[in-house]
């Protein structure tokens, strides 16, 4: 694969950002299999932003001939206080994230924190550095990544949760560290942080686009940050009818992007087409809408962008847009949870 073809790759959808575009092309031009990390906190049943979003750039980096690893972060989990700190039920949950991304994503190495961090006096003593010339107010701006304000009470083990992220970066040997855009304070600070240890090697920052909850878009301040309103506006597992789960039934599946916030016509924030964008038409890579013959009858789209022209012409009703997605999510989804049908309630207990 030529060079220009591994960057459009790595910036296509859902892509957002890339700090920075030189030190990417650095970083391809002297390496011929980079390393790459994405961390996923232990914190509730996986949903599909984070299979098939942030999955599909992790794919699409693997086919760039880039090493992707996958770091399942149990001890990241007992420090931000997730799943009751139960360190029996935390492991459980992670061999389940270990299986899924096993299948999303087969090119990748899926790599336990806990495996990681043992016996690894190295690890420990880069997070002493790190927290060593990160400042109190300098690590509470980073918090935004555990859903969290500088409001909020926090404890002294959430402060060492993103000095750990940082650390995550130097022990994998990472050239092309991913994250969700909510988690972009994190990796400024990893920047910052590695330029005063005296690290020159260059580092890529990639930002994945988060998918929108499917409930209404929230008010948000006029002040606010793009990080603090992706947040803001991101699908959580906490909130019923926000996200679609990645082991959701068909009914499951159904009811709740027939409850998706679409109002006709309208596609900025419409989090129904953002499912299209940033889900469909990468898995399809087409749209088919079924519906009666009297309200226009069958059709087919070939590209997001002609769907949402269609859309915003309003000659494609909310109704009609919802059941086809719907079905759509099913072909995609369905061949990923059927893996774990016969374990989807003892599953759905760890996360409880």
């Amino acid at each position: 694969m030529d060079l220009q073809t591994k960057l459009d790759l790595i910036k296509s959808d859902p892509t957002e950002e890339m700090v920075t575009d030189k030190d990417l092309l650095s970083i391809l031009e002297t390496k011929e299999h980079p390393k790459h990390y994405i961390g996923f906190e232990i914190s509730g049943m996986l949903h599909i932003g984070h299979v098939l979003v942030a999955g599909k750039k992790v794919n699409d980096l693997a086919k760039a001939g880039i090493e992707t690893q996958l770091l399942i972060a149990d001890w990241h989990t007992v420090a931000n206080q997730k799943l009751g700190g139960d360190w029996g039920r935390i492991k459980k949950a992670a061999e389940f994230y270990k299986r899924l991304f096993a299948i999303a994503c087969p090119r990748s190495k899926v790599i336990l924190g806990s495996d990681l961090y043992h016996n690894n006096d190295e690890y420990w003593q880069e997070v002493m550095k790190i927290s060593s010339k990160t400042t109190m107010a300098r690590a509470t701006r980073t918090l935004i990544i555990q859903g969290r304000s500088e409001k909020d009470t926090l404890h002294v083990s959430q402060y060492l949760y993103p000095m750990m992220q940082v650390a995550d970066i130097r022990a994998l040997d990472v050239d092309i560290s991913h994250a969700g855009m909510d988690q972009r304070k994190v990796h400024m600070l990893a920047r910052e942080v590695f330029g005063e240890l005296g690290e020159k090697r260059p580092l890529a920052l990639l930002h994945t686009h988060l998918l929108q909850s499917l409930l209404e878009p929230p008010k948000v301040s006029e002040s606010a940050t793009k990080e603090e309103i992706t947040t803001a506006m991101k699908m959580s597992k906490s909130r019923p009818g926000s996200s679609i789960k990645i082991l959701a039934s068909n009914d499951e599946i159904r009811k709740t992007v027939s409850g998706g916030w679409c109002p006709e016509g309208i596609v900025k924030e419409n989090p129904v087409l953002g499912l299209c964008r940033y889900v469909i038409f990468p898995h399809l890579g087409a749209m088919k809408i079924e519906r009666d013959r009297k309200y226009g009858g069958d059709a087919e789209f070939e590209s997001y962008a002609e769907l949402e022209r269609y859309f915003s012409e309003k000659k494609l009703h909310p109704a009609d847009l919802k059941n086809a997605t719907a079905s759509s999510l099913i072909k995609i989804i369905e061949p990923i949870s059927s893996k774990f049908s016969g374990e989807k309630a003892e599953i759905e207990r760890l996360f409880a």
